[in-house]
């Protein structure tokens, strides 16, 4: 799930860069597969691999996985035309997404590093990037105002993480696949931890825009 976020946004801004539209059509087929193939109807989110010989997902709805995946949907939804044949079917995308992170927000705005288990760590870096894809998603209309209050305890759960010198807590190390749910839950929270820092800054960026909206 992670490598939808590491092609998408460069794909759409290589198309704005070179005035070619078809690696706008290659970013909307990335995002739609890495749906269609990790995408979890009954609970509304995403597993964290897809193993395409066994032709199963892994064990894991790993939180910053998610939270790549709506991060690059949302890029999807900011850098394609909405003229493009495949923007309706990336909206309708995202608002599942949209639908199934927030049933697993806690009450204080974290999410887990395993979204499903709440019984593992409340982890920054999925958090953020929910946060970011929620309120970008108020402010360009694509889901519906009632997502507010989600965005808000986002942030101000990530808030809390940040100490007064900048250093930011909570966010799991590099993570590749794992075989256990062990796996996920014992993983490392190093500060400052950089696979996380992007995500936080995003995040502050969207929500601001999203209040000074607001307030107009």
């Amino acid at each position: 799930a992670d490598d939808l976020f590491m092609s998408v946004p460069f794909l759409l801004r290589y198309a704005t860069l070179t005035g070619d539209e078809s690696y706008c059509d290659v970013a909307a087929k990335q995002v739609i597969n890495f749906h269609k193939y990790l995408f979890d109807q009954k609970n509304g989110l995403a597993y964290h691999c897809w193993y395409d010989q066994e032709k199963k997902n892994g064990v894991a709805h790993w939180g910053r996985a998610n939270g790549w995946m709506v991060w690059a949907t949302s890029e999807a939804l900011v850098h394609l035309p909405t003229t493009h044949s495949n923007y309706e079917t990336i909206l309708k995308i995202f608002r599942e997404q949209m639908r199934g992170v927030v049933k697993y927000q806690n009450a204080n705005g974290m999410w887990h590093q395993v979204l499903d288990h709440p019984e593992s760590y409340e982890e920054t870096s999925c958090t953020a990037m929910f946060t970011l894809a929620l309120a970008r998603g108020i402010l360009n209309g694509w889901i519906d105002k009632k997502y507010e209050k989600n965005a808000l305890r986002g942030w101000n759960a990530v808030k809390n993480k940040i100490t007064a010198d900048g250093t930011v807590s909570a966010i799991c190390q590099g993570t590749g696949i794992g075989d256990t749910l062990d796996f996920y839950f014992k993983r490392k929270t190093p500060l400052h931890d950089p696979r996380g820092l992007g995500a936080v800054i995003t995040a502050g960026i969207e929500v601001q825009r999203f209040l000074d909206q607001r307030k107009n």
